[in-house]
């Protein structure tokens, strides 16, 4: 890709708020801090050596920080492209399902999580609170039925409190939460998604959340053990000298579960790294240790906008806080991207 778009921009595209290029952050704007830009695919890496080879040639470093995110895989789920493989988890995904939304006069909605990890765990029901506000606006809510299905037994594994509070917002928008219905595969001529345990769970319109992955050329790695890369969680190093890694990618452990995968503690573990670094090629230096904290915004509709509020790493237990929604923290959303757009590429 040649630029980068917050992951809460997609739903600006689905419901028609925001154009393709209103999202977009070229990375050739890097190079006003001296950071040059290469566009290429990562064909392998070889952590030993701190080399990637790529389509436009070998890169060696004296330091690497490995920050792939994930590959979505609609394909594992058999049946899932050909029932039309709709998502909100693709800016591609988000716009093609715009029109269908903008046209759908009525019937069964149904928004299924695959299985987790997956990226910005309120997301699903953030889409599905703006699909409630859509069709109430349209005057046509009650003929239209919204329905999720989860994997496990709660929203947000992590915290019973916040995953309340989900269901409360959903119960109040007359939103069904089909709990520990994990789909293996989705009847496409039926129009049925189809349970591990064999129920048929029939729709009009289906919109999944992909598997997630790990890139490919780091399930190749010597980095990815079991997949993702694991860290030392203080300092975001490998097992490799001089080799860091981040973001998506990363698994970091939080009791049975880890970290979640959303960029707000990717930008937290970037300052980790970058830390991490000034004080080894000093030679001395405190590093300020990875704490997993950050505010993940998430849209209801109607101008509304609540806010979570994390930190899984600094204490005993991770600290996990829903506030809102409200049209307060609209301000404060809109500048978290504003702000981070202006210092990353001076727009």
């Amino acid at each position: 890709s040649d630029s980068f778009s917050m992951g809460f921009t997609k739903f600006d595209l689905m419901f028609g708020r925001r154009r393709p290029a209103d999202c977009k952050s070229y990375y050739s704007k890097l190079e006003n801090h001296g950071i040059r830009f290469v566009q290429a695919e990562i064909l392998s890496i070889d952590p030993e050596a701190r080399r990637a080879k790529t389509t436009s040639g070998d890169l060696t470093a004296d330091i690497l920080v490995v920050g792939l995110g994930v590959d979505l895989a609609p394909e594992a789920i058999p049946g899932f492209v050909e029932s039309g493989g709709h998502t909100f988890y693709t800016a591609a995904g988000a716009l093609a399902l715009r029109p269908l939304l903008e046209n759908y006069t009525g019937g069964r909605i149904v928004i299924s999580i695959f299985d987790k990890p997956y990226q910005c765990p309120p997301a699903p029901y953030e889409g599905a609170f703006q699909l409630h506000h859509l069709f109430t606006e349209k005057g046509i809510r009650d003929r239209v039925q919204i329905d999720m299905l989860i994997p496990g037994p709660k929203p947000i594994p992590i915290s019973d409190t916040v995953s309340g509070q989900i269901e409360g917002f959903l119960d109040s928008m007359q939103i069904g939460l089909h709990k520990n219905h994990k789909i293996v595969e989705i009847d496409s001529a039926d129009k049925q998604a189809i349970t591990a345990d064999g129920q048929r769970v029939p729709f009009d319109l289906f919109i999944g959340v992909p598997i997630h992955r790990p890139p490919a050329v780091v399930r190749q790695s010597p980095l990815g053990e079991r997949g993702w890369i694991h860290v030392d969680p203080t300092t975001m190093r490998t097992r490799f000298d001089r080799v860091w890694a981040l973001g998506d990618v990363v698994h970091i452990p939080v009791g049975e579960l880890g970290v979640p995968k959303a960029g707000a503690f990717a930008e937290d573990a970037a300052a980790t790294v970058a830390g991490d670094i000034l004080a080894t090629l000093r030679g001395q230096g405190q590093v300020d240790a990875f704490h997993a904290r950050g505010t993940c915004y998430f849209e209801f509709g109607g101008g509304l906008v609540a806010k979570i509020d994390a930190n899984f790493l600094a204490g005993s237990a991770p600290q996990v806080e829903l506030s809102g929604p409200s049209a307060d923290f609209r301000p404060d959303k809109e500048a978290f991207e504003s702000i981070r757009r202006a210092r990353w590429f001076g727009l």
